[in-house]
């Protein structure tokens, strides 16, 4: 085959240009279209009551009685159905009148898209009247991952307020069926862990183990790390459909999460009619009732915990003159009302999940299994976060004779996070990082000391249907690089192009789509200006096994080489990932999560056609993290 020509080659680099411009323009008619929207403000959970110990008219199911930074931060959120208006009318009765001391409890319903014209008209009454609804981007389902859907887009709507960090110690998932008694539910939690957390009911229903099954959809509840893992992780991505709490506790086994577990057997349970193995009689030590299917129910139960008992008081004669006065046409309370636009704000930016992912992450789900946590040195990591906000990691690697180290602190505030690493070499690297600079925007500024031509600015806007990247060396000759991508999280298209103004050439032009599903991930890259052609193909077999695979052809010299791979969960807290390459190589490596978050990884590779064949390479890595 002949070489490329010049002038084709020009043509390809003009063509790839022409195709990036194509798609910038594009994202930037949707940012148009779509911008309008956000400027209404955040989405409806980022508009919660102020924490006072008054109870607040405007949301009823903010059950703050303590503004201490001590107390526990619980989210409730209630999976119910639309027209489920009376419903959640009583709901906002049972736990409005709650004030549980020493936490800060909101209660939310969550539901998916709307359907129905009367739906959208009462519904957002309801906004506009209580802000205390989700509505999350799915269709209504059983079993089709309307829970993952529901915590994993919790920490996109809430880490970016000015809330503390976490903005929850714990979610809960509940039925609108489910009575539960906050003060037990907040003294339960008191001695409990903040990190880990998986606490409910177990099931099968006879069980006390909660690290051998799942925990009950009656209501079970996650600490904050655990639902940003959910966000984050393959696991849940690739196993979505099936009885969703049972698929629940299939990603926390196969993730290897929730060392910390708390069964609340026998203070959480069914009904006690009719009577079944995961029944018991109605007694004072309740955290939750479960399966109050009808009025009759809720009224026993009710009546049995005296939720009723109020006290009355006889107001003086004068104290109605105290607490309003009529001034010229109108009453004066001594209170200030703002009226806010939970509505506008919640539908500007209820739905997710549907974005596309950047142009770097086309094909990563198969090359992360089959590159990632491979080391042939010793390395040695110590993470340290704090409540605060403050983090410290120390990272030690010895290569051959050689040590290298570094220190780098990491404090995060608002929507500011900034990181500054020492390493051996005396050499400080700084990143700040601004998320939300403007709407759906990122801003990272970064520069090492003391090499002063080190700066760099990089910007992402990331928006429904376009992800856009862009970076600018801060000197005298800086490298220019822009990479998007439109589409969504399953089908992707995109380019990315560098342009280094000192040689006044392109040094990158790269094209590629990608295809994601729940249980595989495909993508087909044309790299190093057009003259490498490289696929890589990833299957989830169950959510025990994987399989990856990637082939690269380049179209210079006609060479192909393919590498192959598979990983395997041996059991909750250990993994064992093999490869082979078509050049002979092989390698292996086994990740063993011995204490929360703390991995020991040993790794392994045998090249055949290596000087010494006989010594294969080995690696070991430990990570801690306290």
């Amino acid at each position: 085959m002949k070489s490329t020509s010049k002038p084709d080659r020009h043509r390809f680099i003009l063509s790839s240009l022409f195709f990036i411009f194509f798609l910038c323009a594009l994202a930037t008619i949707n940012g148009i279209r779509f911008d309008s929207l956000l400027s209404f403000g955040t989405c409806a959970l980022s508009n919660f009551p102020s924490q006072s110990s008054t109870p607040s008219s405007n949301n009823f199911l903010a059950v703050n009685s303590s503004t201490s930074s001590d107390d526990i931060r619980i989210l409730i959120g209630v999976l119910t159905l639309p027209d489920q208006y009376q419903r959640r009318h009583f709901l906002r009765l049972i736990y409005g009148t709650q004030s549980p001391v020493g936490a800060q409890i909101d209660v939310k319903f969550v539901f998916c898209n709307l359907t129905k014209e009367d739906q959208k008209v009462l519904v957002a009454l309801e906004i506009m009247r209580y802000d205390d609804i989700i509505i999350l981007d799915c269709k209504e389902n059983m079993n089709k991952g309307k829970t993952y859907t529901y915590f994993s887009s919790l920490p996109e709507m809430l880490n970016d307020t000015d809330r503390p960090y976490p903005p929850y110690h714990y979610v809960m998932k509940t039925d609108d069926d489910t009575y539960f008694r906050l003060d037990n539910l907040v003294e339960s939690l008191k001695p409990l862990p903040r990190e880990d957390l998986y606490y409910g009911y177990v099931i099968p229903c006879p069980s006390m183990d909660p690290f051998v099954h799942y925990m009950s959809g009656m209501g079970y509840m996650i600490s904050w790390d655990i639902v940003e893992w959910i966000r984050d992780s393959e696991v849940p991505k690739n196993h979505l459909e099936g009885p969703e709490d049972k698929v629940f506790g299939d990603w926390i086994r196969e993730g290897h999460r929730a060392k910390n577990r708390y069964n609340a057997k026998w203070s959480m349970y069914n009904f006690p009619e009719p009577h079944t193995q995961c029944t018991h009689e109605l007694w004072p030590n309740t955290t939750a009732v479960h399966l109050l299917k009808n009025q009759e129910k809720w009224i026993q139960t009710l009546k049995y915990f005296n939720v009723t008992t109020i006290q009355i008081y006889n107001l003086p004669p004068d104290s109605a003159a105290a607490a309003a006065e009529f001034v010229g046409d109108r009453w004066r309370f001594p209170f200030h009302f703002v009226f806010l636009s939970p509505l506008a704000n919640h539908f500007s930016q209820s739905k997710m999940g549907s974005k596309p992912a950047p142009f770097s992450d086309i094909g990563k789900r198969a090359k992360d299994l089959l590159t990632k946590d491979y080391n042939y040195d010793h390395k040695f990591t110590l993470s340290i976060l704090s409540s605060t906000g403050m983090g410290f990691t120390a990272t030690g690697l010895k290569k051959d004779e050689i040590f290298n180290g570094d220190i780098s602190t990491l404090y995060r505030s608002k929507n500011t996070v900034v990181d500054v690493k020492v390493d051996t070499y005396s050499i400080v690297s700084t990143k700040v990082t601004v998320n939300d600079i403007f709407p759906s925007t990122k801003a990272a500024l970064s520069f090492k000391i003391p090499d002063h031509k080190s700066g760099k600015l990089d910007v992402q806007y990331l928006h429904h249907h376009a992800a856009i990247d862009s970076s600018i060396g801060l000197n005298p000759n800086p490298l220019l690089e822009l990479s998007a991508a439109i589409g969504s999280n399953n089908l992707s298209v995109g380019g990315e192009v560098g342009f280094d103004t000192a040689s006044s050439s392109f040094v990158k032009c790269n094209a590629g789509i990608g295809l994601n599903k729940p249980d595989f991930s495909a993508a087909f890259l044309l790299t190093d200006k057009g003259q490498t052609l490289k696929a890589s193909y990833v299957h989830s077999v169950n959510p025990l096994h994987s399989v990856a695979a990637e082939m690269t052809h380049r179209l210079s010299s006609l060479d192909n080489s393919f590498t192959i791979g598979s990983s395997h969960a041996v059991d909750p807290f250990t993994v064992v990932k093999t490869r082979f390459s078509d050049n002979g190589k092989a390698a292996m490596l086994c990740q063993h999560e011995w204490r929360p978050k703390s991995l020991i990884t040993f790794s392994a590779e045998y090249d055949p056609k290596a000087t010494h064949a006989a010594a294969p390479k080995f690696g070991l890595a430990l990570a801690l993290k306290p």
